[in-house]
């Protein structure tokens, strides 16, 4: 009976994280903004709370797929990914991730010449899209739309897929928790240092370079043998997502002149 419980209620989670857009599901994200804050400093964490203006670091984190119930937000769609074929060396220019997040970092480059609200609605993507950056099928090929379209059988839920899998299924399935991802891996401050460096297209590389494991999966089964294999993933890039995360927030909001 519990397993029977277990496999419908996971293949609620796995259902309402099929859409292209999603990446990491809820508590993913949550974990990423809470990663963050474990590392700030306190100066930065109050000034950060300030702009949100009341809003939970784990709303911060999913705001920008809370909107997606409002099709005037449509337009925002490609800025949660970057696909591009197998092989490429090239980032595409456009509307994706990549482009949205370097120009939200130039934006607050100049925060004295943005208002309030402007200023928090570039916190509220840089804790999204951070997040979704380090998700490596949101770095993915447009021949399966990021796998959105390579069906699973995930412990024995039917009718998902291999993003929604990374999204939300293994995460849920593990049970993860902050400390399980500030656990899985320990740096060097030298390594923490290196790791935190801005980089926008490089986080998005090592992303990609990801991709051959997430596609791993055989007989399109997704079993204990692969969930063990790809977790020490999942886990590292929530952390170092957390990590830069919180390394771009102090950047610009330590002070707040």
């Amino acid at each position: 009976m519990k397993q029977t419980f277990f496999t419908m209620a996971l293949a609620v989670v796995l259902l309402l994280g099929t859409t292209r857009s999603f990446a990491w599901g809820q508590k993913g994200h949550a974990l990423v903004a809470e990663v963050a804050f474990h590392y700030m400093d306190e100066t930065t964490k109050k000034n950060v709370m300030q702009f949100l203006g009341g809003m939970s670091i784990e709303e911060a984190a999913n705001w920008m797929d809370a909107i997606k119930s409002d099709h005037a937000n449509d337009y925002m769609k490609p800025y949660h990914y970057i696909d591009f074929e197998k092989g490429s060396k090239e980032i595409p220019e456009g509307d994706n991730i990549v482009t949205v997040l370097n120009s939200t970092l130039k934006d607050l480059d100049h925060k004295e010449t943005l208002s309030q609200d402007e200023i928090k609605r570039r916190i509220l993507i840089l804790f999204h899209l951070i997040g979704d950056l380090h998700q490596p099928l949101h770095i993915g090929y447009p021949s399966d739309k990021g796998g959105n379209n390579v069906q699973l059988n995930f412990m024995g839920a039917y009718g998902t897929n291999l993003h929604a899998t990374w999204d939300s299924g293994i995460i849920e399935y593990k049970g993860t928790t902050l400390q399980d991802v500030l656990n899985s891996k320990k740096y060097t401050s030298e390594e923490f240092a290196a790791v935190q460096k801005t980089d926008i297209i490089g986080w998005a590389k090592q992303s990609r370079g990801f991709l051959k494991e997430a596609y791993s999966v055989r007989n399109n089964k997704a079993d204990d043998f692969y969930v063990d294999a790809v977790y020490p993933i999942i886990e590292n890039q929530i952390l170092d997502a957390g990590i830069r995360l919180a390394g771009l927030l102090e950047h610009y909001f330590k002070t707040t002149s």
